[in-house]
This record gives structure tokens, sequence and C-alpha cells, in this order.
């Protein structure tokens, strides 16, 4: 009977190892759900933050609005502007605003202010350009920006201030209106048929070197 007490201990053997094997197996399968189930602690990539244009900071601010309109400019604009000059002596009439707004008007007589106007030597004509640089309290800034977006002006953060713009065309041709406000002082210019490209970032420059 010696191939039958060898083959039952050969049975025995291998179940022995059958059943080591199945432990080690559940063991693993364990242990891989238990792992899967656990938060991973590997950081997650952080999100990139949106990119904001940033209005360039502010400087000491204007306290004094010169005097002169040669005081507002860095640039000689005569030389850009087809022999128009600064102030011809018929402008000193010519009592019209750098704004057509009539709410936008009164503040800006209200302020006493420096006022620029390039034109022909000889006289009016269907080309313009008219600037007003006006000391206001931060309410009226406030005012005038409220109402520049009631009027449906585009405005935005520029040179440390905000800067409000508008273009139309009519029967006499293009014509539009660029306002800057900052630390207390309004630029409000209004052009025909006339804008040179960087006219209001002069000013800007000038007064907040």
């Amino acid at each position: 009977m010696l191939w039958i007490s060898i083959a039952a201990g050969l049975v025995i053997a291998f179940g022995a190892v059958a059943a080591g094997y199945a432990v080690g197996a559940g063991s693993s399968k364990s242990e891989a759900t238990e792992a899967s189930a656990k938060p991973s602690t590997r950081p997650e990539p952080e999100a990139s933050a949106p990119t904001v244009p940033l209005p360039e900071p502010s400087e000491e601010p204007v306290s004094v609005i010169p005097a002169e309109c040669s005081g507002i400019y860095t640039t000689d604009w005569s030389t850009q502007l087809d022999g128009y000059v600064l102030n011809p002596a018929w402008a000193a009439e010519d009592r019209n605003s750098a704004t057509s707004d009539d709410e936008l008007n009164a503040i800006v007589k209200a302020g006493d202010p420096l006022r620029c106007q390039w034109g022909h030597e000889s006289g009016g004509s269907d080309r313009s350009l008219k600037t007003a640089v006006v000391a206001v309290t931060a309410e009226q800034s406030a005012a005038v920006l409220a109402r520049l977006q009631v009027l449906d002006f585009s405005c935005y953060e520029e040179l440390g201030g905000t800067r409000c713009v508008l273009e139309e065309d009519d029967d006499n041709g293009t014509w539009g209106e660029s306002h800057f406000v900052r630390d207390g002082v309004w630029i409000a210019t209004r052009w025909m048929n006339m804008a040179p490209d960087g006219y209001t970032h002069d000013i800007v420059n000038t007064l907040w070197p």
C-alpha cells in the first residue's frame, strides 16, 4: 500500500500549496483594492492665474495745471497737423468746449479749464482739435466717468488712469472725443477730421513724467 500513502501525501501537499496561493492572491487583491480606495497624495497641478493687464502705477498727482497750453506737450504737433497752429487769434472768440455733451460741458466750465485749440491761422474750417485740461474733485471724476459710460464711450484702464473714447461719422466727416481722468485731472479732447496718433498720450506723459 506504499503507493497509496505516497499519493495521499502528494494530495495533502498539493492542497496546502493551493491553499497558500489562494491566501496570497486574496491578500494581494485586498491590498490593491485598499490602495486604490485611498486618496492620492500627489499634488494636483496648479491652475494658471489669468493674465490681467494692470495700469501703470500712479506717480505724484498733478498739483498745478500749466498756465499755458505749451506746457502740456513735449511733441511739436504743428509739424504733424498740416500747418495748423496752437490757439490762433480767432480761437479766443470760439468758446466751444472739448465735449459735445451739455452735462460734461458744465463740469468743464465750472473747473476754469486750460483750453487749447489747434486750427488754421486764417480761420475755422472743417478740421479742428480742442482740448480742455480741468482740475476735478473725486466726486466730479466719478460723475464724468459715469456720464461717459451712459453715452456709450469705450472706457478702459490706461497710463495709470481711465481713458474713454468715442468716434462717429456724420455729414461733416469723422469726429470723436477722448477723455482721460487721473489724480484729480480730466483731459477732455474733441476732434473733427483730425486725430493725430499719440496726442493724448503726449499730454499724459507731460503732466505725469
